[in-house]
């Protein structure tokens, strides 16, 4: 027997002649947790040396200049070609042209770096007759429109032009793109629906009904036999025990409307690997709340970017959302950066599947958030 495990049954021993079966268990489940981290982390190291291990790093760094001053909005690259978009306010110019909206590049390896040429758009894409057509009918019709996005997806290039006060009121040019990235064709004019965000959640809510209420002295709403839900008696209560006789859980937040009856709030759920999300909006509230039960744990957390968007980890590792994440073991975490706005926008896995990057677009402001998620450090 090694010196390590001779010290650990010594520690056992020595619980045992104290007394208490829960230390002694919980000292041989400490000690075989630590030995089976020892053994994944051995197990994973070797796994490295054998395969290798592809790190996301910034390759190269590039400055692109414009002859105009400009508010930056944004760019893409496809094949050896980087469209940059912006929005440049001309004053007293009369017309907007298509070199006040868009620069065209082509990358070019000098000395390991990167570096960005500029395109003459005479011979491009952006100087074919339909689509001249068709941007100087935008700028004539709507004074104040304006770039929003470029994208590439599906073999296609879209530009997005917001045309009214609202976000929603857009007008999408499109592309076809050749599967070398040589060739570039202008579609139409009519692309709204291929640079629409996906879902903002990849569960479905489930709002509960009458049939969920259990009566009793303290009533509450029963979700999934598993959490119970009330907002009666001032508070927003948190249970995870089926109990009516009293009115304690394991979390609670107070409520505005202090009479408010068992039916009066909205409440909703989805069941997302062993964490199970509550959305509820208590009776005159104009606010939802995000919660997150955890039945491993019996821990509830509030977490109101999920009002935003949501997306699950792979294989049930759990949650992310603007600004954070959840993991089904209970660990939790927020960054302090501004998420306003957020939506989820995309994933990008590395070749290996080992990475996992979740991107999230505040179409508003042409931000984006970047989380990089390792399967196998969690």
């Amino acid at each position: 027997m090694s010196e390590t495990q001779d010290q650990q049954q010594t520690s056992i021993d020595k619980a045992v002649a104290e007394g208490g079966a829960y230390e002694i268990l919980r000292k041989r489940l400490t000690s075989l947790g630590q030995e089976l981290n020892q053994k994944t982390e051995a197990l994973n190291q070797e796994r490295l040396s054998e395969f290798g291990k592809s790190d996301m790093s910034i390759i190269s760094r590039i400055r692109i200049r414009t002859e105009n001053n400009c508010v930056a909005r944004d760019i893409v690259r496809f094949g050896d070609w980087l469209l940059f978009g912006y929005n440049v306010y001309l004053g007293l110019k009369k017309e907007t042209k298509i070199e006040d909206v868009f620069s065209l590049y082509q990358l070019v390896e000098r000395d390991n770096n990167y570096e960005a040429d500029p395109v003459d758009l005479s011979n491009t894409f952006l100087n074919i007759d339909r689509f001249i057509q068709d941007f100087n009918e935008l700028y004539t019709y709507y004074k104040n429109a304006q770039l929003l996005q470029l994208v590439e997806r599906d073999g296609k290039l879209l530009a997005s032009f917001q045309i009214g006060e609202r976000i929603s009121d857009i007008r999408v040019f499109r592309w076809s793109i050749s599967s070398d990235k040589k060739t570039i064709e202008y579609i139409d004019n009519r692309g709204e629906r291929d640079i629409a965000l996906p879902p903002a959640y990849d569960f479905e809510w489930i709002e509960t009904t009458r049939e969920d209420i259990v009566n009793g002295r303290f009533p509450h709403i029963n979700v999934l036999d598993t959490v119970f839900v009330e907002t009666i008696g001032g508070d927003l209560t948190i249970k995870c025990e089926n109990n009516t006789n009293d009115g304690l859980g394991i979390y609670r937040e107070e409520v505005v409307d202090k009479n408010q009856s068992i039916n009066d709030a909205k409440i909703e759920y989805a069941k997302v690997g062993s964490l199970i999300l509550l959305k509820i909006l208590p009776y005159r509230e104009d606010n939802w709340r995000y919660l997150v039960y955890n039945s491993l744990t019996q821990q509830v957390h509030r977490i109101d970017f999920i009002g935003q968007s949501c997306i699950q980890l792979p294989e049930d590792h759990g949650i992310i959302f603007p600004g954070g994440y959840y993991l089904q073991n209970g660990d939790y975490k927020t960054f302090d950066q501004s998420m306003s706005g957020m939506r989820f926008r995309r994933i990008r896995r590395s070749p290996n599947g080992e990475d996992v990057l979740y991107i999230f677009y505040d179409p508003s402001n042409g931000r984006l958030a970047l989380f990089n998620y390792n399967m196998i450090e969690r």
